[in-house]
This record gives C-alpha cells, sequence and structure tokens, in this order.
C-alpha cells in the first residue's frame, strides 16, 4: 500500500483510541435528547446537538498524560 494510506489508516486508529481514552458522553445530550446516543466528547470539544451548544470544560490534556493514557492502546508521543 502507499505511505499516504498507511498515514490516514494509522491517524484513524489513533483518534479512536483517544476517543476510548478520553470521551465522555455529553450530559446535556443525556438530559435533553435521553432516546438519542449521546455525543461522545473530549476534552475543549463543542456538542452541536442541541441548543445552547455544550462545550466539555475539561482542560486539554498535557502530554504526560496523553502517553499515560495512550499507552494501553500502544500510542506514544514523539
Amino acid at each position: 500500500m502507499s505511505d499516504t494510506i498507511d498515514m490516514f489508516r494509522a491517524h484513524k486508529d489513533m483518534r479512536k483510541a483517544e476517543r476510548a481514552a478520553f470521551g465522555i458522553p455529553c450530559p446535556d445530550c443525556m438530559e435533553k435528547l435521553p432516546r438519542a446516543a449521546p455525543k461522545i466528547l473530549q476534552p475543549g470539544w463543542v456538542c452541536r446537538a442541541h441548543r445552547p451548544h455544550y462545550r466539555d470544560p475539561r482542560p486539554k490534556p498535557t502530554t504526560e498524560e496523553w502517553n499515560v493514557a495512550m499507552e494501553r492502546y500502544g500510542w506514544r508521543s514523539q
């Protein structure tokens, strides 16, 4: 396969691992849309599924925190 395809696949796998490590269900979605699956938010992300929009108040993880959380998925920052 080409290097570009491999790079995009690796990026997709990393995003899945980040979502599993840092993602939480949107609390507003669970309250306002109880029958729908809540959006999964990472720190600082905005949920636009409802109004007013909800922003996840958690700070972005530091490099150290990211490394610790992602090690179980086989990822480490350079």
